[in-house]
Formats: C-alpha cells, sequence, structure tokens
C-alpha cells in the first residue's frame, strides 16, 4: 500500500469560519510506505485578536503570532505538500473548511482531495475506547503527546494513531474486513480503495481458527468457563490477624478500612444484616470485598456484590478486583451480571447488519459492532462508546425474552460465568428485578453487600414504577414505519400475501399515529392549565384519578380509550396473522406490535389506576414540542418489599455508603428500607481525613435571604457572587444548584458579564454532552465555572490540583411540589409524623453531605465550600446540617471579608 497520507492539525481563533475565525498555527506531517518523510509547522499571523478562552486552551499567545508569517505565505507550500495525497486530520470536517477558506483568500486553487477523518475510523476500530478526543487517544496508545492543542505536537500525534489505526485495520479477520468494505462506500472518509487493497492482500481464506462465526460474522471465541476452586487455604481470621498492612505501591494502614473488613466478616459470619457508614478516604470497597471474598471461599457460597450503577460495577471490576488479585494468595472467580438487555442479540444484528443503510448512525453502529464482536467476550453494551444514534438503535438490537441459540447467547454465558463465581458483581436495578422474580435470575445466594445503599429506595421507586412519553411512543411508531420505507411493518409487507392485512395495519398504525399526537397535545394543555410555576422551565403536575373533572380531563380519557381499543385490535389482528402464517412469527413487527399495545394500556393504568399508595404526575416542556409530555407513576411504600423480599430471605445483607446517618443517626434509613424488625448491626467508620486543617466552610452573610427576594433577583445575587469569588481564587470551580430553573438564570447573568471571555462556563442543560462530558471539558481550562444539579452533588471525583472551591447555592431541599415528596408527607402526616423533620430534613442533609463529599477526596487535598444559603446558621435546623459534618471550620462574614481571609 503506496498511498500518501498529508497529516494536518490547525490552531484557530474559534470554531466558526462563517464567523472570522482565522488559523493561528499549522502543523503538517507527510507519511509514505507507512514511514513519516515531512514534517512542517509554523505559527500563523491571523490578522486578528486571539480570544483569551483560546489563548488559555493552546497556550499561544498574541505575542507568539505577531511576527509570524500571514498564511499567504504559507499557502503555496501547504498546497504543493498536498498534492495527490490522502487529507488526514482527527475532525476532518473542523480542519478541511478552514484550510480551504485560508487557500482560497490566498488566491490559491486546490481540488478537494480525498479525505480520512481519524476520529470515525478510532470510533469504528477502537469501539471500547471511553474517549476519542487527541490527546485520551494517545494516552490509550501510549502515543507521547507533547504538547496538547498545539498543532505541531496534535498533527504527529494524528500521524501516529493514523498508522496505529492502518495496523489495526490490517490485522482484521477477514470475514470482518469484507463487511467493513461493503459498508465503506457511506463512511465519511474515503477509505473503501484502502480497505479494498487490504482485503486483497489478505489470506483468501474465509475463516480463522483464532475466531468462531455465525452467519458469515466473525466472533471472538469464548474462553472456557472457569472450574470450581476447592476451599480458601487460609481463613479470614487467620489473613487478619497475621496482616498488616495491604501489598500495595504507596499504601497508607488505614484504621478505619480495616475496622469495616472486621465488621463485615462479622455481618456475614452471623448471619446479621448491617449499616455502615464509611466516612470518604475509608476505602470501603476493599473494607468489603477481602473479607466477602475470604467467607466466599471458606464456606463455598456466593457473595453478591450491588453497586448503584453498573458504571461502579465496571468500576469494581477493572480497579478494585486488580487490587483484590494481589491480596488474596489463592485463586478465585469473579463475574458481572447484568439485565438482558445490555447483551446484544446476535440474531437482530444480523438481520440489522443486512437492512439497507438508513443514515449515518445505522453505519457507524454496524462497522463498530463488526469490530467489537471481534474483541468482546461478553457481549455488554457498557464495553461499546456507541454515538446517540448508535444508543437509540440499541434498543433494536438487545436481547430480550426471546431465546437465542445456547451457543451465542450472550446472557446464558453471563449467566454460567457467574455459576462458578466466588464474587458477583452486579447492579441496583437488576437485584431487585431479581428479588421481585418468580424465577431466579441469579445462582442461589444468602449474602449481599449493597454499596451506595442510599440510592436503594429510589432505585427500586423508579424499577416498580411507570412511565411513558412521547418520545418513547414516537419512536416505536417510527420503528414500526408505515409500510412504504424502512420499518419493521415494511419488512412484514415485503413477505405478505394478504393484501387484506396490510390495508387493515397501514390504516390502524395511522389512526393510531394521529391520535397518539393528539393525546400527547392534549395533555400538554392540560398541564399548562395547571402551572403554578412561572419561573419553571419543566412543568410538574400531580394527578388523582379520581378527583380530576372537566371537559378536557373527559376528553383525554376518551381518546385514550379509542387508542386501547386500536391498539388491542392491532394486537389481535397481528396474533391472527401469525396463527394462519407460522413462517412470519419471526419477524420484528409482531414484538413491535405488542409493545405499543403494552405501552398504550400502560398510559391507561397511570390515568385510571386509584391506588392509594401510588403517586402520579405528568410532565411537560415550557418551551418544548406541543406533544412532549410524560406521565409518571411511583409507589411511596416500599419498606414491606424490602422486609419481605430482601432481609427476610437473605441471610446477612450489608448496605454500606459515606452517606447512611443523619445527626450521627441511622434511623432514617432504617425507616425507609423496613429494616425496625431486623436489629440490623449499625456503624459509623469515620474519615481519615483532617477536616478542620484541610476544608473550610464559608457562608456569605451580605446575600439576600431567598425567601426575601424574587428568583431572578436571587440570581443576579448569586451571580454577582459567583463572580466576585472566581476573581479572588482564579481557579476552577463546581457550583451546585437543586433546581435547574435557578441555574439557568444564574448562568445567564454570568455569562453577560463575562464579556472578555476570560472564563469558560460550563452549564448542565445548556452546553451539550451528560455530566462526564462536561467534567472532562471542565478539567481541561486553569479558570472555569461548572454549573452543575443533580448528578455533580455525587460521584465525580476531582483531586485537589483540579478543584478546591465548591460554591452550594442552597441547601438541597427537594422542591416543596415534587411530587413524591408530597406524596410521601402526606403519608408520614396521616400516621402522626411530621413530614418536615421525618422526610425532608434527612433527605437534604444526606444530599447536603455528598456535596461536602466533592471537597476532600485525599489526605492530601484543601478546599473552601461556600454555601450561600445562610438558613444553615440562621435557621433551627441549620444544627443538623452542620452536626452530620465531621469537625470542619465554619466562618460567616460579608463576602469581601471572607475572601480577604482567603488571601491569608
Amino acid at each position: 500500500m503506496d498511498e500518501r497520507f498529508v497529516v494536518i492539525d490547525l490552531e484557530t481563533t474559534g470554531n466558526s469560519v462563517k464567523k472570522g475565525d482565522r488559523i493561528i498555527q499549522i502543523g503538517l506531517v507527510v507519511i509514505e510506505n507507512r514511514q513519516i518523510v515531512k514534517r512542517f509547522s509554523s505559527f500563523v499571523n491571523p490578522e486578528c485578536s486571539i480570544p483569551p478562552f483560546i489563548q488559555q486552551l493552546t497556550q499561544i499567545g498574541e505575542q507568539m503570532v505577531r511576527h509570524a508569517p500571514l498564511f499567504s505565505e504559507l499557502a503555496p507550500t501547504v498546497a504543493a505538500l498536498l498534492k495527490q495525497s490522502y487529507f488526514v486530520a482527527h475532525n476532518v470536517a473542523f480542519d478541511w473548511p478552514f484550510l480551504q477558506e485560508e487557500l482560497n483568500r490566498a488566491g490559491v486553487f486546490l481540488p478537494e482531495p480525498p479525505m480520512i477523518d481519524t476520529v470515525e475510523l478510532s470510533r469504528i476500530l477502537y469501539p471500547s475506547m471511553e474517549s476519542y478526543k487527541l490527546s485520551d487517544m494517545a494516552k490509550a496508545l501510549h502515543i507521547p503527546h507533547q504538547h496538547p492543542h498545539q498543532a505541531d505536537s496534535d498533527a504527529e500525534v494524528t500521524a501516529q494513531l493514523w498508522l496505529a489505526l492502518l495496523d489495526k485495520l490490517e490485522a482484521l479477520p477477514v470475514a470482518t474486513l469484507r463487511q467493513l468494505c461493503r459498508l465503506s462506500r457511506d463512511m465519511k472518509s474515503d477509505v473503501h480503495s484502502i480497505m479494498d487493497a487490504m482485503l486483497a492482500q489478505k489470506i483468501t481464506s474465509l475463516h480463522d481458527d483464532q475466531y468462531s462465526y455465525y452467519q458469515g460474522i466473525a466472533l471472538r471465541k469464548p474462553s472456557p468457563l472457569p472450574q470450581k476452586i476447592g476451599e480458601c487455604p487460609v481463613s479470614f481470621r487467620e489473613w487478619f490477624t497475621h496482616t498488616e498492612t495491604l501489598p500495595f505501591r504507596d499504601y497508607e494502614h488505614r484504621q478505619g478500612q480495616w475496622d469495616m473488613m472486621e465488621m463485615v466478616y462479622e455481618a456475614l459470619d452471623t448471619s446479621q444484616h448491617a449499616l455502615i457508614e464509611a466516612g470518604t478516604g475509608i476505602g470501603k470497597s476493599l473494607a468489603y470485598l477481602i473479607p466477602s471474598l475470604y467467607f466466599a471461599r471458606q464456606y463455598q457460597k456466593p457473595v453478591v456484590i450491588s453497586t448503584y450503577t453498573l458504571q461502579l460495577g465496571q468500576q469494581l471490576m477493572e480497579r478494585d478486583i486488580p487490587l483484590l488479585q494481589s491480596i488474596a494468595s489463592f485463586p478465585f472467580h469473579v463475574a458481572q451480571l447484568k439485565g438482558k438487555r445490555n447483551y446484544l442479540s446476535l440474531e437482530k444484528f444480523v438481520h440489522f447488519l443486512h437492512k439497507p443503510n438508513k443514515n449515518y448512525d445505522e453505519v457507524l453502529t454496524k462497522c463498530q459492532l463488526l469490530v467489537w464482536l471481534t474483541e468482546t467476550e461478553t457481549g455488554d453494551v457498557d464495553e461499546l462508546q456507541l454515538s446517540s444514534g448508535g444508543q437509540l438503535l440499541w434498543t433494536m438490537l438487545h436481547m430480550d425474552e426471546e431465546k437465542e441459540e445456547a451457543e451465542y447467547d450472550f446472557f446464558q454465558r453471563a449467566r454460567q460465568r457467574a455459576s462458578k463465581a466466588d464474587l458477583i458483581i452486579t447492579n441496583h436495578a437488576f437485584l431487585l428485578q431479581d428479588l421481585n422474580s418468580d424465577k431466579p435470575l441469579f445462582p442461589p445466594y444468602e449474602q449481599l453487600i449493597v454499596d451506595e445503599a442510599h440510592h436503594l429506595e429510589d432505585v427500586a421507586s423508579q424499577y416498580f414504577g411507570q412511565s411513558v412519553d412521547y418520545v418513547a411512543v414516537r419512536l416505536l411508531l417510527t420503528r414500526i414505519g408505515n409500510g412504504h420505507d424502512e420499518g419493521s411493518f415494511f419488512q412484514l409487507r415485503k413477505r405478505l400475501e394478504q393484501q387484506a392485512y396490510f390495508m387493515y395495519f397501514q390504516s390502524v398504525l395511522s389512526d393510531i399515529e394521529l391520535e397518539c399526537d393528539e393525546w400527547f397535545r392534549m395533555i400538554r394543555q392540560y398541564v399548562l392549565r395547571k402551572q403554578t410555576n412561572s419561573n419553571a422551565v419543566r412543568l410538574r403536575y400531580r394527578f388523582h384519578p379520581s378527583e380530576e373533572k372537566g371537559r378536557h380531563w373527559n376528553a383525554i380519557r376518551e381518546l385514550l380509550w379509542r387508542l386501547c381499543h386500536h391498539t388491542s385490535e392491532l394486537a389481535e389482528k397481528a396474533e391472527q396473522l401469525k396463527m394462519l402464517d407460522p413462517s412470519l412469527s419471526s419477524l420484528s413487527f409482531f414484538t413491535d406490535v405488542t409493545v405499543l399495545n403494552d405501552m398504550i394500556h400502560g398510559l391507561r393504568f397511570l390515568l385510571e389506576d386509584t391506588d392509594s399508595k401510588v403517586v402520579r404526575w405528568m410532565e411537560a416542556d415550557v418551551k418544548g414540542a406541543a406533544n412532549a409530555t410524560a406521565i409518571y407513576a411511583q409507589p411511596i411504600e416500599l419498606e414491606e418489599f424490602f422486609a419481605e423480599r430482601l432481609f427476610t430471605r437473605k441471610k446477612s445483607v450489608i448496605l454500606t455508603s459515606a452517606t447512611l446517618t443523619t445527626d450521627h443517626s441511622f434511623a432514617y434509613a432504617i425507616s425507609q428500607l423496613g429494616l425496625e424488625d431486623f436489629y440490623p448491626i449499625c456503624r459509623m467508620i469515620p474519615s481519615p481525613f483532617d477536616y478542620k486543617r484541610q476544608a473550610k466552610i464559608m457562608i456569605p452573610s451580605d446575600l439576600p435571604s431567598i425567601v426575601d427576594v424574587s428568583l431572578p433577583e436571587y440570581a443576579h445575587a448569586v451571580a454577582e457572587q459567583l463572580l466576585e469569588i472566581e476573581k479572588q481564587v482564579k481557579e476552577k470551580i463546581l457550583v451546585l444548584f437543586t433546581s435547574y430553573e435557578l441555574l439557568r438564570m444564574t448562568a445567564a447573568i454570568v455569562k453577560e458579564k463575562n464579556e472578555d471571555e476570560t472564563l469558560v462556563l460550563l452549564a448542565q442543560g445548556i452546553q451539550g454532552g451528560n455530566a462526564a462530558k462536561l467534567t472532562k471539558a471542565f478539567l481541561q481550562f486553569d479558570r472555569a465555572i461548572l454549573f452543575g444539579t443533580s448528578s455533580f452533588w455525587e460521584g465525580i471525583d476531582l483531586p485537589r490540583e483540579q478543584l478546591s472551591f465548591i460554591v452550594m447555592v442552597r441547601l438541597p431541599f427537594a422542591p416543596p411540589d415534587d411530587p413524591v415528596i408530597e406524596a410521601k408527607s402526606e403519608r408520614i402526616r396521616a400516621k402522626g409524623g411530621r413530614p418536615f423533620y421525618d422526610l425532608s430534613l434527612p433527605q437534604a442533609i444526606i444530599r447536603f453531605k455528598q456535596g461536602f463529599g466533592r471537597l476532600i477526596r485525599t489526605a492530601t487535598d484543601s478546599g473552601v465550600l461556600f454555601v450561600l444559603d445562610r438558613r444553615l446558621t440562621t435557621a433551627s435546623y441549620g444544627k443538623y446540617f452542620v452536626g452530620s459534618l465531621p469537625p470542619v471550620s465554619i466562618y460567616e462574614a460579608p463576602l469581601e471579608q471572607l475572601l480577604q481571609s482567603l488571601k491569608k
């Protein structure tokens, strides 16, 4: 393969060619015969100023480009190098338009070359890579990267990345390469001829013994199932008695970690339930993993470990289990088990692979899955980095209740691995599915560790709850289609001999689509009429089916009855057709119709069921589409379920978290989880950190009380104080909000006042991306403010060098109009309790502790938490918040005085 590749990277004054942004640096690397043969780089005088944001990101200042050549002076050299070459860049859609514009401005004509985007090829050939940013790719592939965001360094790394991609492509099995070659015509990169040449050079054999094959698709051969291991050669007591440290580099002995190990083993060994609050820095993962492993091996019984999210479970597998292997002097097995929908159905994928490509997301997803199947043993979607479009496509590709061929059933493989495991890692949602299932999903077990246990009740509420939204219904109807283009109905039509069925299905599906649009539009109008909060962006209305009245409500119910009638008839007719022609039953149309029928009847249940132990509400976006609405229902009493299905049936359940107590009491957690009659062991293990020395809480006394001013006025005051704090500290600041409305207002004011753009502003729900992506962007800059809501109160670990300042805008009480809180409060009041002290305050304290816990993550961290809510010291309940924290210095004074003290 003797093609010539010219790899280019540009630094610019901004992201938009159309808005007049210019190049400030160019880096160029020439590759011939898989060797780098030439390098070229230069700063470029953009003939305009460089925004502070760009200077901060690239470390390229005005003085560095002032005497640099204009691009017009470099244009002939660049054009000459690019002739008869592939243009390669890490995000071609950014670099080529800038280069083309500058060449045109210089009067140099260059025909558009064939292009290769290393982002696209990286997504395909490294489908499990956590991030496709150039710096992250370089780190993962061990490519030296001296100066990120400088064009010469970035071009060099992109060139090395392209060579790695070529090697990876060439190493793929013939079957996979052939499929990719077929799909490459619909890729953005011009790689078809490169793949074609590779295919011609490879061995002509269709099969490679390194892989197994399913209907022409190459799969990684699964490893043999592990063999059951005998008893543990040493008991936990013996190991614990003779071990004083853990064999890691830089390990620091923490007495709290060893205390927790002993408590966990005691609870397991004596068949007791336990609640253990382990302060930040204890190292609680190992503190429960070590005794659990020794117990499992000693008694030949598996211990199940449940984490809040699948990602936290993956973190245990990748970070903590290798450490456990270095501690244990004997072999053991660990397996991760998840719900069926996390696993790929090969049968569905084969069908999807051979469908015509409808859009780019389908092409990309097909390519990613083809490569991934040569690497994965699990078939678990959490290994993949799918695009947002790919994530939507996954709903058509995951396993469900239908049986797969046993040899290629990824879920059954996972269950088989779990049956041989000493430790089984799962997540709260799948744990609840198992507890509620008539048929066990796990191998038999009696010992359970629940990590992040403060989330267990919330996860159960969502699991046992129901929700239907317009987007989900719309996506399903789109997947079915109208029979004339892509869709499961179209696939059925191609095999239908009875035209009468086609006409019927087409007619009724058209009616359902129109009526669904109208029904959700009516729901949104109903919610808007009930609104009481003029500042709300997302409206919530709690409804009681037996109490709703009026013409509008009656119209909603009548239209829903009609929809239910249509979908019931559709499902019935589909069943008739399957009985008439069983050969059609494998088509996804019939599954889609069943799901649609269940979904619409689910709506009827949501609107008409009168169970007093369930809270129901509707949500609508004020500025959203006319039918952008959702209906929810959640149980408000779960204590009985936990008591009967969990604590009665298991010998030992250990619940642990850094935030289980309020004001040094486990009473709230015990009440929520129905543990009163089980008398669990309760232990608090304090954090080893010296919070008195490492942390400070500062409360500005010159901020108005939120109850005395309007929300816009309060947002303005918060924005002013944030800018003052940032001006003093000149570092990254995480700002925690309890409501999106206040976040949106405050962020807008700060943005307006940040005229010179010296500050990088990132706001959840305003910038695109999830919490993880926003956090990664936040870490790139020396001076930035990140405005976050719910997901930023916990779960992100930013070390001291990355975060020393957190601002908590309000004490984290749930909004008083929250439907679930409102319903639970009514229940508590009916039983003679006090909703504020029994529910609202404990929940807020736990959230407050989570927010505070973001600040200090290691023994060398130090930081300041600004609390812009004076109720912490002025309200009678403020002492409960403070009393729930470790000993920490608290200062209250005008902001200027507080900032002056920071200087010292």
